[in-house]
């Protein structure tokens, strides 16, 4: 083989693996983000408010544990698509805030914030 072809294979096999393990550094884990495929009810699309002077964490999943993407404002809305039970065994909402600084953001919010 001569050099030059060999230095390009071997330029493109290392730009590949370099690819591949950047994305696989990127990607996050199945667990890290939960949709409404973890959904377990359907409560039926319905708009809920939160209370004056709360402001309820929305979660990536069902489940304190799960990191927080955003919040309701108070007295803002939230729609509900589904739900689930956490680990412990709350019930969190699935859907996404409707109105305020976080509109349009989906994810899970406590129920006993509501």
């Amino acid at each position: 083989m001569r050099p030059s072809i060999r230095r390009a294979a071997t330029a493109a096999a290392a730009a590949s693996v370099l690819a591949g393990g950047i994305a696989a550094l990127t990607a996050s884990p199945a667990s890290a983000a939960a949709g409404s495929g973890s959904c377990t009810r359907n409560d039926r699309d319905h708009t809920i408010y939160a209370p004056n002077l709360s402001w309820p964490a929305v979660h990536t999943g069902p489940g304190a544990s799960y990191k927080t993407i955003a919040h309701v404002d108070s007295a803002g809305q939230f729609r509900v698509k589904c739900s689930a039970l956490s680990k412990s065994g709350n019930r969190f909402y699935y859907g996404y805030v409707e109105e305020g600084s976080y509109a349009g953001k989906t994810g899970w919010v406590y129920s006993g914030n509501f």
